[in-house]
């Protein structure tokens, strides 16, 4: 008779390789958001023109302020997913 000790082990495994992949699609995201915000500050500078730093950082600032609710209501719903898999203990079947 085979025990059902691997099951619950596999189980265990799958459970930690969901939070795991869950947190690194999150940091991947965030990343992605931090580098378009980068992207459309630096377009919006050299389409005027103007390559001055101050000018950058002026679009850049704007262009953070436009992402940043989209980008947070993003990582509320990642920390929301995390904590219901880390609470869940793990599925069985």
């Amino acid at each position: 008779m085979l025990s059902s000790a691997p099951q619950v082990q596999e189980t265990q495994n799958v459970h930690e390789l969901l939070l795991s992949t869950v947190k690194q699609v999150r940091a991947l995201h965030a990343t992605l958001s931090a580098l378009m915000t980068d992207v459309a500050a630096i377009r919006r500078t050299f389409l005027h023109g103007r390559v001055e730093m101050a000018q950058y950082k002026d679009n850049l600032r704007l262009a953070i302020e436009t992402a940043k609710p989209i980008v947070d209501e993003a990582m509320q719903s990642y920390d929301e997913m995390i904590r219901q898999i880390q609470e869940s203990g793990g599925w069985c079947n």
